[in-house]
């Protein structure tokens, strides 16, 4: 008798959820990987951030650009060496989410950016 009245129960209530999303109109629901994804994003622009620190640093060292953005070339400037949002390893140049976009430019100046979840590269101001 206890086993038939908690399927009820969890029927009833299962029922009253999906009740209560129709009615806020649940099709306004974000998906959960969307945020997921957003909130990696924001991460990865905060990472790379940190990249573009230790880019001046060592420029500042070394007075010239490093050859590379990678833990490698600059881990003495940023430690902890970031890590990408997608794969927890440490951010490195690549065409992946979260993989580091780097251009050495004329003297001292450069571009540096960052791959997101749609596609798109962010550049680090």
């Amino acid at each position: 008798m206890k086993r038939v009245v908690c399927i009820v129960w969890l029927a009833a209530l299962a029922l009253g959820v999906i009740l209560a999303l129709a009615a806020c109109g649940a099709k306004d629901l974000t998906p959960p990987i969307q945020d997921i994804d957003l909130a990696r994003d924001q991460s990865a622009k905060a990472e790379i951030m940190l990249v573009r620190t230790a880019i001046s640093a060592y420029t500042a060292t070394n007075g010239s650009l490093p050859p590379a953005a990678t833990q490698a070339a600059l881990g003495s400037f940023a430690s902890p060496w970031p890590a990408n949002p997608w794969t927890n390893a440490p951010m490195a140049p690549g065409d992946q989410k979260g993989d580091i976009v780097y251009t050495p430019g004329a003297g001292t100046s450069f571009t540096l950016g960052v791959h997101l979840s749609n596609g798109t590269v962010y550049t680090a101001p």
